[in-house]
């Protein structure tokens, strides 16, 4: 079905709605709450999130690729279906278990919406005639939501004081209103010419629709991803333990959203910066993140380190997909799927480093957080010099 500009560009308001539903507010909340079920322990945590992962690992290509065959929306549906599932889980936990069926559903949640996502607002604003824009807009999208999100992470946890239960239970209405609205998005046109690989099998497809320097830099970028999220279960019981007051503790990703929010709006100047210089600045950057978190015992400013690096590792996010979108996928009828790659290689990380990590975590946060930032420094000084050196001001 053929859609009208206007019916189209609906669609940049409603992904912002979609955007905003997929945040996980209660996420400083959901290790605390954990620790407070009968039997369970730190090294669980690593465990269940692990699994989240395993599942995202082993369905990311999967399902990007059945989003470029079937449909962009339907796959973002189906997305919500599984949030809604996820938040039934953990609403409902008495155990163990029940925390890994959620990670799960989280899990091919997210995965299920990344790549989708992307090309199907990729493909929107082709369709509109402003795919020049895609940097600017999705920035905006991605901030004015975590603004709107860090307030949301803020006031949840004082609900907690009336149970324990009711951040999850407000989150759950968010995700029924964003199913909603992803039953309302119209599908922009997904195909474009017909290639010679669409004809031949999916290996094929995937080995020729990627520019030379895709998969060093997908290397690259995967691996401070996957140890930024690697880590994230474990940065709020690391805050507990150093005495940061529980009422507070949404305060931390609240304050990461108004970076991010204000890094979103202000994209340009990390364009200007160039893609060379900023993965040579995040080289050093990331893992001396680590490295901060580990050395001081302050809680207040471990947790105001954590906002500052969370919020500038999503505020710079849809810059770098924008640099592969349209540098390093040259086949765009697979652009869900080359994304999915990207994000499978930060997969293989995270699954790798949650579940590793959680046996030195159990002993000491401090070291693990420590062994991180080494682990990762060595991965990202190893995998630089493959990078594309040639780019600074081919970012569009």
């Amino acid at each position: 079905m053929k859609y009208t500009k206007k019916e189209l560009s609906g669609n940049i308001w409603k992904i912002f709605v979609y955007s905003l539903t997929q945040r996980r507010h209660f996420i400083p909340l959901l290790s605390i709450f954990f620790l407070t079920l009968p039997n369970t322990h730190a090294n669980q945590i690593g465990i269940y999130t692990a699994v989240g992962f395993l599942f995202s690992f082993l369905f990311e290509i999967p399902s990007s690729y059945f989003a470029d065959k079937i449909g962009h929306k339907k796959v973002l549906v189906l997305s919500k279906i599984f949030m809604v599932l996820s938040m039934a889980s953990f609403i409902f936990a008495n155990s163990f278990i029940y925390f890994v069926f959620g990670s799960i559903f989280l899990s091919l949640s997210t995965t299920f919406t990344l790549g989708t996502k992307s090309a199907f607002m990729h493909n929107t604003l082709i369709a509109l005639k402003r795919d020049k824009d895609y940097t600017k807009i999705m920035s905006k999208i991605g901030a004015n939501a975590s603004i709107i999100s860090m307030v949301l992470i803020i006031l949840l946890p004082f609900f907690t004081k009336i149970s324990i239960l009711l951040p999850f239970m407000i989150n759950m209405i968010f995700d029924i209103i964003g199913l909603i609205i992803a039953l309302t998005l119209k599908s922009p046109p997904q195909k474009f010419e017909i290639e010679e690989t669409d004809k031949k099998s999916f290996w094929h497809a995937v080995k020729t629709s990627s520019a030379p320097y895709f998969y060093p830099t997908a290397i690259f970028v995967g691996a401070i991803s996957g140890f930024m999220l690697a880590d994230s279960g474990y940065r709020y019981v690391y805050l507990d333990s150093l005495g940061y007051p529980i009422v507070l503790i949404g305060l931390v990703m609240g304050i990461s959203r108004i970076i991010w929010f204000l890094i979103g709006h202000n994209i340009h100047f990390l364009e200007k910066i160039g893609i060379k210089k900023l993965f040579l600045m995040e080289l050093f950057l990331f893992p001396t993140f680590f490295f901060l978190v580990s050395y001081f015992s302050n809680p207040y400013l471990v947790g105001f380190i954590f906002s500052l690096f969370v919020g500038y590792y999503w505020g710079r996010s849809q810059l770098i997909i924008n640099y592969f979108l349209n540098s390093l996928i040259t086949n765009k009828n697979y652009k869900a799927t080359m994304l999915s790659i990207q994000t499978q290689i930060q997969l293989v990380f995270q699954v790798i480093v949650a579940f590793g990590i959680g046996f030195i975590m159990k002993s000491s946060y401090k070291l693990g957080f420590f062994v991180m930032g080494v682990l990762l420094f060595l991965v990202l000084v190893s995998s630089y010099p493959h990078l594309d050196k040639s780019v600074d001001s081919n970012i569009y």
